[in-house]
């Protein structure tokens, strides 16, 4: 409709003002001609509504994003999000324990944000060994691009970008930065710039920003002054002056204690979420992992190569031609190059190579050692001696994993995962998988992503199909719908092993994982199966666990090259074996350590939704109480009642609005329930009905009077 353009009436003193519409004659034709016309598909109507009811969504009032991510919906990630954008206007410390999702409640609130065309410029800060995670998690469950320049000129077209602490705080790539208003910035292992007279805290304190993220498992870590520091980044003046806070706060003597835990809680609680993993842990459903170590005895040409092997890697170190392991590549641009250039520096690549792939496969090893007999870099006689190990792997043609995994894979008709990131021994095994009469699906890092999906389609569709795979082509794939694991070759690196452990035992698995570590007897990975069994417990651990004992390691790629050092050093086997003793001493005091510190975090954090209904409990409504504890300890589910919801299409987001509907988390006055009769094991139990955003009647029945709270049953109307 428009309105017309007719010459103005002599307006006359009795008459009402003109108010006539015309109608738009062209747009009313063009309308009717569609009508004529055959119907669309229901889905573009249905995307049309559900644009319309996301635009009428005031505030933050729902996550609207959801829907369209690649996540598992977890209730502790959810509230994490609402109260980020709802209560704490978009900043805060997200201090979650290790391994429960921080990193995927940063990328929910940044969805959010950017939907709303709140976040149009984001920078995320993070340790450079993290740059590809965040790149990998934001593409694959969120859709979302994010760059990660390495020359300062790339920022003047970036908008979204990942960078590491040290590139983003050099000279030119700050200079860059610093010309931008960044809407949000995501500072990940936040700890790390905890010091404020540091080059990188100064360097964010500098960035234009209107929402800023802080994520650390750890913000107090031997000072409260950390703890202030990082609350001050983030809002200035929340704490006071230093000199006020120290007098409030700190106990003389002792910078680690809070004078009183309770009044810095309530200090913590305005700017600050930590969940704590007792919390949640039962709600994530995980079963259980069952490690097997078969035997696994080297053939005699084997061992004799093994031997000689390893005396001729610790000649290389005792002369001082290589490191125990590769140093980090540093990224200060005027350095690296020429590091990388020198020739102790690629000597050191090729003999790290020739370690990793000395438990694997002889036909691995040889091609490593021609290589080196190859390389100009050491002395004639050591190429000799090269050489003449290649010949005699070359000559190996029995090999003892190979058979252990052949009884393995005969004992097994359902589908298995064979781990290995060596190609030579990847060719091995693909040939006896073959033999076997079985689907052999070689899974590299080199594949294109369309290449990557139509094998992991291959694999589950045929049950007795194996995947052989690396560890950079199994990264970001969830394969919960197998559950029997073998490590054919064991990594230095206990990160490693627990990242394709992770591949398999992950939310959604329902069947308990079966992991089969081969390591013969007699050589090094005999001594890394010890250590992940009986010292880091690997196999026994829940999330985030490993990231905890590890911590004073400073993570598993420095624990990988201590116990390279360890073994390159020994004089001999019973010398190393004194050796991995002490090693494990020292896993044990780092796990001790982490426990505690992770104890003192959590004592100075504000409580966690479980803690807060447990607290709460006989002053919050029915609702709250629900809405409260679901998805923590303190509200379990009764079987089936998972798998119910799931068939009826509810998404836990649902559940939440839902009881919210009812009755907003913060109300104390009472809700009239309906009695829903007795059940033989949880007692008493009620119903309430509440509406989710899109105005689904949503019923659930449930034991809400002592903790934990029961859901017994779910029900809803038609979607």
């Amino acid at each position: 409709m428009t309105t017309p353009h007719l010459p103005p009436a002599t307006p006359s003193p009795s008459a009402p003002p003109d108010e006539t519409w015309a109608v738009d004659e062209r747009s009313l034709k063009l309308f009717a001609e569609q009508l004529k016309g055959p119907p669309t598909d229901r889905a573009w109507y249905d995307l049309r509504r559900e644009a319309e009811r996301i635009a009428l969504v005031p505030g933050f009032d729902r996550l609207i994003t959801l829907d369209a991510n690649a996540i598992k919906e977890l209730p502790h990630q959810i509230d994490v999000a609402q109260r980020v954008l709802r209560q704490m206007g978009g900043r805060a410390i997200l201090a979650d324990e290790v391994g429960l999702g921080k990193t995927i409640e940063a990328s929910i609130i940044y969805k959010e944000l950017a939907i709303r065309g709140l976040a149009r410029r984001a920078l995320i800060l993070t340790p450079a060994s993290l740059v590809g995670q965040w790149q990998g998690e934001l593409e694959e469950k969120f859709f979302e691009r994010f760059e990660a320049p390495t020359d300062p000129d790339d920022w003047q077209h970036v908008t979204k970008a990942v960078v590491s602490h040290d590139r983003a705080r050099s000279r030119r790539h700050a200079e860059e930065i610093l010309r931008h208003h960044w809407d949000l910035v995501i500072v990940d292992e936040a700890h790390k710039i905890k010091s404020h007279r540091g080059a990188t805290y100064q360097f964010i304190e500098k960035i234009e920003r209107d929402f800023i993220l802080l994520l650390t498992a750890t913000p107090l870590q031997n000072d409260l002054r950390e703890l202030y520091n990082l609350v001050t980044l983030l809002r200035p003046g929340q704490l006071g002056t230093w000199e006020e806070f120290r007098e409030a706060h700190l106990v003389a003597g002792d910078h680690r204690q809070p004078r009183d835990p309770e009044a810095l809680r309530a200090l913590t609680h305005q700017v600050m979420i930590r969940t704590r993993r007792s919390s949640v842990v039962d709600d994530l459903n995980l079963p259980a992992r069952r490690p097997r170590h078969p035997e696994v005895r080297l053939t005699t040409a084997e061992r004799d190569l093994y031997d000689r092997t390893t005396e001729f890697l610790r000649r290389l170190y005792r002369e001082g031609l290589v490191e125990p392991v590769e140093a980090e590549e540093s990224e200060d641009e005027t350095t690296s190059p020429r590091r990388r250039r020198t020739k102790k520096g690629i000597l050191q690549l090729a003999v790290i190579h020739l370690r990793q792939r000395l438990c694997s496969s002889s036909k691995a090893l040889a091609e490593s050692l021609e290589h080196l007999a190859e390389s100009e870099r050491i002395s004639p006689a050591y190429r000799t001696v090269a050489r003449r190990l290649a010949e005699r792997a070359r000559k190996i043609k029995t090999h003892a994993k190979l058979n252990v995994l052949t009884a393995i894979l005969k004992e097994t008709p359902d589908r298995v995962v064979v781990f290995s990131d060596h190609r030579p021994t990847i060719e091995l095994i693909e040939q006896r998988v073959e033999a076997l009469g079985r689907q052999p699906i070689v899974y590299w890092g080199a594949h294109t992503t369309p290449e990557r999906d139509k094998r992991i389609r291959a694999f589950h569709a045929d049950e007795r199909s194996v995947l052989i795979a690396t560890r950079a082509g199994s990264e970001g794939r969830n394969l919960q719908f197998c559950n029997v694991l073998v490590n054919y070759d064991l990594p230095w690196n206990p990160m490693v092993v627990e990242q394709r452990i992770g591949r398999l035992h992950r939310i959604g698995q329902t069947r308990e994982v079966h992991i089969v570590n081969l390591a013969a007897a007699g050589t090094i990975e005999s001594y890394i199966l010890e250590l992940l069994d009986r010292k880091i417990k690997l196999f026994e651990l829940v999330v985030g666990e490993l990231d905890l004992i590890l911590g004073e390691f400073g993570g598993g790629h420095t624990f990988e090259g201590r116990l390279a050092a360890e073994w390159l050093a020994a004089e001999n086997e019973a010398d190393f074996s004194r050796r991995v003793e002490s090693l494990g001493a020292d896993i044990e005091k780092s796990s001790a350590v982490g426990k505690e510190q992770e104890e003192l975090n959590s004592l100075i954090a504000p409580d966690d939704n479980a803690t807060r209904l447990g607290r709460r409990f006989e002053t919050l409504s029915v609702p709250g109480r629900l809405r409260l504890g679901l998805g923590t300890s303190q509200v379990t589910k009764a079987p089936g009642w998972d798998a119910k919801r799931q068939r009826l299409g509810i998404h836990v987001t649902a559940v939440l609005e839902a009881l919210e509907s009812i009755e907003p988390i913060g109300g104390m006055e009472g809700v009239t329930t309906q009695p829903a009769g007795s059940h033989p094991q949880y007692g008493e139990l009620v119903r309430l009905t509440g509406l989710s955003s899109s105005g689904r009647a949503i019923t659930l029945v449930a034991q809400v009077d002592r903790l934990p709270l029961v859901l017994v049953d779910i029900q809803a109307d038609t979607a």
